[in-house]
């Protein structure tokens, strides 16, 4: 249903519906529908790490420019595959006051880990490498969700692996 239909459609009597079981089976199972819609989240979190770790292999013995690009790229395909669940990660928002599950931050950690290892040999500080890592990942997240929104433009793959071939190149001479 998220997939097919995004966040707005996830209804718990739809989903039960289609599960065939009653409201009250999913609520004992997720606790609510924000616990439904995380774990939901989840596994879209490690269908895109697997995407992401499968591009970090393939390129291990690249160059940082070519490996960060790799990451950049496997996130534009799965983004572009996946509209609806890729942005269901992104749109969720707890109730105030709600944490988020460790495990669903250590998901995340997991995926910023991946530009963080890239990183290793050209920054030596952890804080710096994790600071260059999140600061990577929000300029090509960025470029990617304006462009499949299209805010700025109709969507053009081929413009926003430009655009993030640009942001990549321009760090990685920096840090060069």
């Amino acid at each position: 249903m998220l997939a097919s239909d995004g966040l707005a459609a996830v209804q718990a009597r739809r989903i039960a519906k289609d599960a065939g079981c009653a409201v009250g089976t999913l609520y004992n199972i997720f606790g609510d529908i924000d616990g439904l819609i995380l774990a939901a989240n989840e596994r879209t979190l490690h269908a895109l790490g697997t995407v992401l770790q499968s591009a970090a292999s393939q390129a291990s013995t690249e160059s940082l420019n070519a490996r960060l690009i790799a990451l950049a790229s496997a996130y534009l395909d799965f983004a572009t595959a996946n509209p609806k669940r890729w942005r269901a990660v992104f749109e969720h928002r707890l109730p105030d006051g709600r944490e988020i599950p460790a495990s669903y931050v250590e998901d995340r950690r997991r995926l910023l880990a991946l530009i963080e290892h890239q990183l290793t040999a050209a920054i030596a500080d952890p804080q710096q490498r994790s600071d260059a890592a999140h600061a990577l990942f929000c300029a090509v997240h960025g470029i990617v969700q304006l462009s499949l929104d299209e805010k700025l433009s109709t969507f053009d793959p081929v413009t926003c692996q430009r655009q993030i071939h640009f942001i990549i190149g321009n760090v990685t001479r920096g840090l060069g």
